[in-house]
């Protein structure tokens, strides 16, 4: 690291007299074991700002311009970290991708509070697991657990501010919500637990009095895990205590109600109903359709796209039928022949995935598809990629399961909001299921039963 940051130096010094370099910030290092020959640095709006080739050596350097104080993330492959970055910055990272999150070091200027940001992470999934044993204790006991961890984080927080005199506001109140929401989930998730029990427990106000503490109504922190995992959280908790059945409609509309009054950014409310809306759909084990939830979406958001995208969603639904023929489209072979669907299936129960690389990732869609491949060796899996770009597969799927739609192809039919979507059909053609997620764990049962 030594070695590279004198290099980092040298480019840095270049041009020094240069008012616009003054202004430029630094983003690079050097990873081991890459997964592609690039980083992308994201903003808080989840917007690339940089693409970051990596050098033959492996190392890369980013110029950014104008970088506003805050929190960022970067990605490589199919891992994502958190970094704290303000105006005029140089910071390097040093990280091995066998084993990301735990190789993570960071140096340069304000290298300090980054490799904060990630103890931070680390210690929050050590403190996950040792956590577990405790959801058994009476709220009283559990409450003071956290109450107790909490102590030992403001203690923490204070001293560092008082050992870093030129602290930045902006990284305390960063760092907070690092340490002090993962405690606050955990109090969301014991109020879950309690409510699936057979005779819970009577909290009484003060197990949520943290919720003063934690507004859940910050559109730019979403991407950033502690506050998104406290903010659904949140959210699920107060309904779970209604004692309705998370795999019901009832229990969708009551979550888009939930977000629709206590979610104040009419940013992130649309946001959050949109995912909730086609997670909940996607989880279904069934692609009917429960106009009420659809109508409880259309009525709280704001946002028209979304509202143009679940409508087309509907549409797509109505494209394939339960229990009907599948439509015999054309689609297109790795080789570039055109063939049928038919052809492909030859007659054999048939797992059919239409996959968009904007929803899933092609690394999660091969270990998923493969997972049900090896389970289920009698049925024949394609993956069919409906992107305009042909020559884009699934890294680590075997070839022989991908093929290509074609712009002029009919399924487009059922394709319109271009979510993807998986088919589950029989032997003889027929449609068994028209729409369910490769996610869901409930379809894996109806998969075997092909």
């Amino acid at each position: 690291m030594i070695k590279y940051f004198t290099f980092f130096i040298s480019v840095f010094l270049i041009g020094c007299n240069s008012t616009e370099k003054k202004e430029l910030t630094y983003f690079g290092g050097k990873i081991i074991h890459p997964k592609d020959n690039f980083v992308l640095l994201f903003d808080n709006n989840q917007e690339i700002i940089d693409s970051i080739k990596l050098k033959k050596d492996n190392t890369f350097l980013g110029e950014i311009k104008n970088v506003k104080s805050g929190l960022y993330y970067f990605k490589h492959g199919s891992e994502v970290q958190y970094i704290f970055l303000e105006p005029k910055d140089s910071l390097l990272i040093r990280l091995n991708t066998w084993d990301f999150d735990e190789s993570l070091v960071f140096s340069g200027n304000n290298a300090t509070r980054n490799n904060l940001l990630i103890e931070s992470f680390l210690s929050k999934e050590q403190q996950q697991r040792d956590f577990y044993k405790y959801y058994n204790l009476p709220a009283n006991e559990f409450k003071h657990k956290v109450d107790s961890l909490k102590i030992v984080q403001d203690q923490f927080i204070e001293n560092y501010k008082v050992q870093n005199q030129e602290k930045s506001e902006k990284f305390i109140d960063i760092l907070k919500i690092a340490l002090h929401y993962p405690l606050y989930t955990k109090l969301e998730s014991f109020i879950i637990d309690n409510s699936l029990k057979d005779e819970p427990e009577i909290l009484d106000s003060s197990f949520t009095s943290h919720r003063n503490l934690a507004p859940i109504s910050n559109p730019s922190l979403m991407f950033y895990s502690p506050y998104r995992d406290y903010v659904y959280n949140n959210l699920y908790s107060d309904i779970y205590k209604k004692k309705i059945k998370d795999d019901s409609d009832d229990f969708t509309i009551a979550l888009l109600n939930a977000i629709n009054d206590k979610i104040s950014s009419s940013e992130l409310k649309n946001k959050l109903l949109k995912e909730t809306t086609i997670r909940h759909f996607y989880n279904k084990k069934s692609c009917s359709i429960n106009k009420k939830a659809f109508q409880t979406f259309i009525y709280s958001s704001t946002n028209q796209k979304d509202k143009d995208e679940i409508s087309s969603l509907l549409k797509d639904l109505k494209g394939i039928q339960k229990n009907e023929k599948f439509s015999n489209f054309s689609l297109m072979s790795p080789d570039g022949s055109i063939e049928k669907i038919d052809n492909v299936i030859k007659r054999k129960n048939a797992v059919i995935y239409f996959w968009n690389k904007e929803y899933a990732s092609s690394n999660w869609v091969a270990s998923r598809v493969n997972y049900l491949i090896r389970k289920n060796p009698n049925v024949e899996f394609i993956v069919i990629n409906i992107n305009n770009n042909k020559n884009e597969y699934v890294k680590g799927l075997n070839i022989k399961h991908q093929f290509y739609l074609q712009p002029e192809s009919i399924a487009h039919n059922f394709l319109t909001s271009k979510l993807p979507r998986m088919v589950l059909i029989n032997k003889k053609g027929i449609v068994k299921n028209g729409f369910c997620s490769l996610s869901s764990k409930a379809i894996e049962k109806q998969i075997t039963e092909l």
